[in-house]
């Protein structure tokens, strides 16, 4: 019997990558995990700790989207 191997090419790898890593964000910002950063206090930088959580989400994904696209352009 032949054994099915499944290859993948390596931007299909990167596009794999950066879809898991936009749904890990988006993880962080709804409910079940969300409840971990929505609460008042600590205060970060002047500003409550539940908009400290969403803005360092959205600049982790910010970070990501660079970094994928780096990572693409070196493949072009």
């Amino acid at each position: 019997m032949r054994k099915i191997q499944l290859k993948m090419k390596r931007k299909d790898k990167i596009n794999l990558y950066f879809f898991l890593f936009s749904i890990f964000i988006l993880v962080l910002l709804i409910f079940p995990i969300y409840n971990i950063g929505n609460r008042v206090e600590p205060f970060i930088f002047g500003i409550p700790f539940s908009l400290f959580w969403i803005i360092a989400c959205i600049l982790i994904q910010f970070t990501g989207i660079l970094f994928f696209l780096f990572i693409d352009k070196e493949e072009s």
